[in-house]
Order: C-alpha cells, then sequence, then structure tokens
C-alpha cells in the first residue's frame, strides 16, 4: 500500500504531512473517538452502509451530538473528496475517523465531532486469500473486557497496540486476545473463525470482541452455504483441536491460519468462503448501482 499526498481534515484537504491537531486534541489525550476502516473497490464502497451504521451507532453511544448526519451519504462525499484530491480512483485502504472537539479535560467542554479520512492506494480488486497461511498464538497479557464500547472500533486501543508487540517479538502474524474469563476473543486486528467438524464457530460478542463487518457477512455466507455457524464461547486450547482456522477483516476479507504452535491447518473451507465472499461483493457493487 502507498501512501497517499492529502488527507481529509473536518471537510478540508490538507496535506498529509501538515500538523492539524494541538496537544488539546482529545483522541491524543483520552482516546476519546472512534474510527472505521473500508476497502474501496474499483471506485465503489460495497459495503459504506455497513459501516456507517456501526459508526453511528458507535457515536451515540460516545454521546455525541449531531451523530445522525454522518450517514452513508455524508462519509461518501467526504471519501470522494478526498479521492478526487489524491487521483485514486479504484482499489483503496480508507480510515475514516471521528473524535470529540476539543476542551474540557475528562469532562467534555462540548459533545460535537470532528473528522479525519485517510486513503492508502492497494492494487488488488478483489479479496484475494493469502498464499502463504499465518502462524498465531495466544497473546496472554491483557484480556479484553466486555461493555458497551467493545463491538466498536475506537481510537483507545492499547490491548491490540500489546498485542501487536506480543507478536512482532515472537515472530508471528498474528496474536489471540482472551476474554477476561479466558475464552478466545479476537485476534489484534481482526476476528477469528474456526472449523471442527464441519461446524463453523466463532467467539461470541460477549468475549469483548469488536462486532466485525466481515465477521457479519461470513457468519450469513457460511449458512447460505449450509455450513452450520455456532456464535459461543471458545477456550484456548479450542485452536489446537481445529480443523480449520481463519481471520477476517473489511480490508483483507478471509485470511488463513496454517500454524498454531505444532498444529498445522488446511484452507479448504477459508477457500470456498473466499470465492464467496467475492462474489458478494460483486452483488453489493451492482446493488449500488441501482
Amino acid at each position: 500500500m502507498s501512501s497517499a499526498t492529502f488527507i481529509n481534515y473536518n471537510g478540508r484537504i490538507v496535506n498529509a504531512s501538515e500538523p492539524v491537531f494541538t496537544t488539546s486534541n482529545r483522541a491524543f489525550r483520552y482516546g476519546d473517538g472512534l474510527f472505521e476502516t473500508l476497502r474501496m473497490v474499483k471506485g465503489e464502497l460495497p459495503l459504506l452502509e455497513m459501516h456507517a451504521r456501526r459508526l453511528q451507532a458507535g457515536m451515540k453511544v460516545l454521546k455525541f451530538e449531531g451523530y445522525q448526519t454522518l450517514d452513508a451519504g455524508q462519509m461518501e462525499k467526504q471519501i470522494s473528496l478526498l479521492c478526487k484530491s489524491n487521483k485514486i480512483f479504484s482499489n483503496a485502504r480508507i480510515r475514516f475517523s471521528v473524535f470529540r472537539e476539543e476542551g474540557g479535560l475528562y469532562t467534555p467542554a462540548h459533545n460535537g465531532f470532528t473528522f479525519v479520512v485517510e486513503i492508502q492506494r492497494i492494487e488488488e480488486a478483489t479479496y484475494e486469500l493469502n498464499k502463504k497461511g499465518l502462524l498465531i498464538d495466544v497473546y496472554p497479557d491483557i484480556p479484553n473486557t466486555l461493555n458497551a464500547l467493545s463491538p466498536f472500533k475506537t481510537i483507545n486501543s492499547l490491548p491490540y497496540v500489546l498485542s501487536g508487540v506480543f507478536k512482532k517479538e515472537n515472530r508471528l502474524d498474528e496474536s489471540v486476545l482472551l476474554s477476561r474469563e479466558g475464552h478466545l476473543s479476537e485476534t489484534t486486528s481482526s476476528n477469528i473463525f474456526l472449523i471442527k467438524d464441519n461446524v463453523l464457530y466463532t467467539p461470541e460478542l460477549s468475549t469483548g470482541c469488536v462486532d466485525g463487518i466481515m465477521r457479519r457477512i461470513v457468519i450469513d455466507l457460511a449458512g447460505e452455504r449450509g455450513l452450520p455457524v455456532q456464535e459461543t464461547l471458545l477456550p484456548p486450547d479450542s485452536l489446537r483441536m481445529a480443523d480449520e482456522i481463519f481471520l477476517t477483516n473489511s480490508i483483507k476479507g478471509i485470511q488463513w491460519v496454517v500454524g498454531f504452535r505444532e498444529k498445522r491447518y488446511f484452507n479448504k473451507v477459508s477457500r470456498v468462503l473466499s470465492d464467496a465472499l467475492n462474489d458478494f461483493i460483486v452483488r453489493a457493487w451492482a446493488d449500488s448501482k441501482l
């Protein structure tokens, strides 16, 4: 992915290298905000409506005033402005961040919001299943905690940052966070799925995992193909017992896991669902043109 020249700061196009925040910024001080990461495919945003609904729901929980105005239409307008400025019209990774206006200490002076949109060009026009499987292990230090913010992608992301440090230190591709009760929750940047005896399992939202857009889509795609799905509580040893494991997020789609410690896996179901995902994206793109 290549970095873009410009960002969109609250509707104003500025150079990506230009400072736009001061130390009083509440995202910097308190992690007071949310973000969505979207994928643009052939110039379209096929999952925009789902991302917009989740962002608005999170903004409502954070008590942001006027959250209703940041709907899919407004997000698309601001993304389109940035795409034109950067001359990116095909495939890209987009981050749409929203944070509370400056003012106050822990108690905000205002509840209005500001947004920043960033974009990176990518080459792939489809969700490609990784050729080399991922290596994973369990991150043991800081558990996920269930609360009203758990389903959303908040700017306050220290457990994920430290999980990322752990995977880097241990030469892993991903690390798995646990719930406070010790069940599988999610990975540093993805939801996780396990296959055992032709049943698809994924941690339930009570484990504190993000309510991922791609997680929902894959659950629906599996059901459409007659693959039973269970959202449930999974002990860490489920990783060793699984026949197959894969991860999901909105940028990479489905990524299959080859190994957890000494255990090795194949990608039969992952491959089928990855093909189904690309068919779904084509349908979503066609529906958006109607």
